[in-house]
């Protein structure tokens, strides 16, 4: 290579005599990606590809018979391919193919200025030539660019998810294959394809869910702001049973095959019980005296977890009744779901066999219905938004990884547990047997009042996944043989399969169907109970659980809680006055552009009102959570705005008129928050009270007050 080099004629794209150009390429490839600037300096000299001239003093390379570039114009093909790719629009470009990087230049020149770009190639010695033999610096620096050598689906998701809004703007994205390439490695990147097409799913799912229920979201943080302050962090359970096995069951069908074995799980005391619910009434009036006490409204409850089991069972809120109706009564249930539905799944526990020992770890933004009926002791996690609400009315607490289920919420909370190993039942990510749901689940209940001589339980599973059809996509089981999910299912999987490759626990995959997991162990639950879960465990350093025992002054919590909003209520009160006075200003500016005197009045006055705007950044963040819409307006504004000429009367009018939508949308954002806010603060007066006068917590299912 080094001959080839001297022989050619020089020019500003070759490799200098000490190397310079190659110095120059790695270094920016350093500071944005270090792991493959090592496996470049990696390359044994007698791995790199021979490069040969070209007629017009440029460069090529020979792989498997097939010349990547041309042999004549390799920088006239490369514009000749870049010009043929319409990505004036798009803020996303994948890259099939590097090569010595000719086509790519050519390409990265006519993207908008903020596109990324997506590079797969499986050849790093063939990038090593590229880093000799092209000026590829400018282009490194832009910090733009995305190499990807390998199929890692986890690698690709977590390097590119900080940046899925990209995915979203302008026209979309465009795949542009280079066709040397693909004949080369053609087995690789359309596995590559593949991926990233799964992964710009996966970002739209997510943006679009975000979309529809951010409003709904909020609300929900905003009224479980009473129970955030008068149920215990979970904080006192971190690490609480390190060490200790966790069974995590889910709703899957596959369920049916298995869950009668988690009732090898309990504690003797347990399997010597006849009947579940007996001696419900003396734990009922046991509870009734204790849950709704002023120092201790839906916190610990006192009940000591279960004794003597050889594993902690956590159950997603829709296995919680069929668990219970069968004898098996879970450490822990989660919820995260924002729907009202959720409620029903929580409904009479009592009847199901509960004796009050199921903990619920739940996220803030869980429908507060949920919270409202729920009659145990509850955990709400850490969350963004309540803490903007709260501000420094109570210390900070601990939270969980955010989660797209309750099953991902599950696993998390095993981990924060410190339970290892962590087995899975019931988590089929896809269709088994025809069917959506276990047998028995609490969904079954919701559809019973639709059964009918010509509609039955068989007919609705299989609507739910007909529903799917045109999402459907066949993938590997866990025997190999291709089955069925549909787009969301994949979505969650794909993030399990993250989270499992990041973790430090052992992960059981049990469930004995549904989709092919990476980095688990597969076992029977027969096996993995034999195997992991056969001595009992105690709750570390404590003979009873602390978020069982813990207590606080509701009342005083309580008045704290309002008086954090009534603050953040006043503040957007003051915003939407704000934005009002804008917008007239911002519209006089359009009509004064040539006016230099009065445009510059204007200014003072937008960045007067815009400073008291900015004198309060919290409850503008909270604004901007409830105005989705109006961030992504802005930001495609933003794109317009830079296509069009500096220092032009045109470019200073998009900027208004981009603006003018902004405050606007920003008005709503205010306006929603405090809708929100005054409907929250409704609540906390009631549930206060409530406790004033020693009365049981209100009580609200779907809008209707109870108790």
């Amino acid at each position: 290579m080094v001959e080839a080099l001297a022989d050619a004629p020089s020019d500003s794209t070759m490799t200098t005599a000490n190397g310079s150009l190659y110095v120059a390429n790695m270094r920016e490839l350093w500071k944005c990606d270090a792991r493959l600037a090592m496996a470049i300096e990696s390359i044994h000299p007698l791995d790199i590809p021979h490069v040969e001239p070209t007629k017009d003093n440029h460069f090529t390379v020979k792989l498997h018979n097939l010349y990547v570039h041309s042999r004549y114009r390799p920088q006239q093909e490369a514009d000749s391919w870049a010009a043929s790719q319409k990505c004036d629009d798009k803020y996303v470009v994948i890259v099939n193919g590097f090569g010595l990087g000719y086509h790519v230049k050519a390409l990265f020149a006519r993207m908008p200025g903020d596109a990324l770009l997506v590079i797969a190639e499986p050849n790093v010695a063939l990038l090593r030539a590229a880093m000799e033999t092209v000026d590829l610096s400018e282009m490194l620096a832009s910090r733009r660019i995305f190499f990807f050598t390998s199929l890692d689906r986890g690698d690709l998701v977590n390097r590119l998810e900080p940046r899925s809004v990209m995915f979203t703007a302008g026209g979309g994205t465009l795949f542009a294959s280079h066709p040397v390439s693909m004949q080369i490695a053609g087995e690789f990147h359309s596995a590559f394809q593949k991926m990233i097409t799964e992964f710009v799913a996966f970002t739209r799912i997510g943006f679009v869910t975000l979309m529809l229920n951010n409003v709904t979201t909020c609300r929900n943080i905003a009224n479980n702001l009473g129970r955030f302050a008068t149920t215990p962090p979970i904080d006192t359970m971190h690490n609480a049973f390190a060490g200790m096995p966790a069974v995590l069951v889910a709703a899957g069908p596959s369920l049916q095959k298995n869950m009668h074995l988690l009732k090898e799980l309990l504690g003797e005391e347990e399997k010597t019980e006849t009947r579940r619910h007996e001696g419900t009434k003396d734990h009922e009036e046991k509870t009734q005296n204790t849950k709704h006490k002023t120092q201790n409204p839906g916190g610990g409850d006192g009940i000591a977890p279960r004794r003597g089991r050889k594993a902690v069972i956590i159950a997603v809120q829709t296995m919680l009744k069929p668990l219970l109706a069968a004898g098996i009564e879970p450490d822990f249930v989660t919820s995260l779901d924002y729907n009202t539905v959720s409620t029903r799944f929580f409904e009479n526990l009592e009847e199901s066999g509960s004796t009050g020992r199921v903990h619920l770890v739940a996220e803030a933004k869980a429908n507060w219905n949920v919270l409202d009926v729920f009659t145990g002791s509850m955990s709400l996690l850490q969350n963004d938004f309540a803490d903007k609400l709260l501000r420094d009315a109570f210390p900070s607490r601990m939270g969980l990884k955010a989660g797209a289920t309750v099953a991902h919420l599950s696993f998390y909370l095993a981990e924060f547990l410190g339970c290892n190993p962590i087995i899975l039942t019931g988590q089929d990510l896809g269709f088994v047997d025809g069917l959506y749901y276990k047998p028995g689940t609490a969904i079954h209940e919701t559809w019973g009042v639709e059964l009918g001589r010509f509609n039955n339980l068989e007919t609705k599973e299989w609507e739910r996944i007909a529903r799917s059809r045109h999402i459907l996509r066949k993938i590997p089981d866990i025997h190999g043989h291709p089955m069925y999910t549909e787009e969301q299912f994949f979505v969650y999987l794909q993030q399990f399969e993250r989270d499992f490759a990041e973790s430090r626990h052992q992960i059981i995959d049990a469930t004995e169907g549904g989709a092919r997991k990476q980095h688990v162990t597969v076992m029977t639950l027969r096996e993995a109970i034999d195997k992991c879960c056969n001595s009992e465990f105690r709750v570390q350093n404590s003979e009873l659980a602390a978020w069982k025992t813990w207590s606080c002054d509701a009342d005083q919590n309580l008045r704290k809680v309002i008086a954090a909003l009534e603050v953040r209520r006043q503040s957007a009160a003051d915003m939407i006055e704000t934005c009002d006075a804008t917008v007239p200003l911002l519209e006089q500016m359009i009509e004064s552009q040539t006016d230099e005197q009065k445009m510059n009045r204007l200014f003072v006055e937008v960045d007067r009102l815009r400073s008291r705007v900015g004198n309060d950044p919290a409850t503008f963040e909270m604004v901007c959570n409830l105005n989705t819409i109006g961030e992504l307006r802005r930001f495609q504004a933003d794109l317009g705005v830079k296509s069009v000429k500096d220092n032009s009367l045109e470019r200073q009018k998009r900027q208004l008129l981009r603006d003018i939508d902004y405050v606007q949308n920003l008005k709503t954002g205010a306006e929603r928050l405090l809708e929100i806010l005054d409907e929250a603060l409704t609540r906390l007066h009631r549930q206060l009270e409530a406790i004033k006068q020693n009365k049981p917590w209100p009580r609200e299912v779907a809008g209707a007050l109870k108790g």
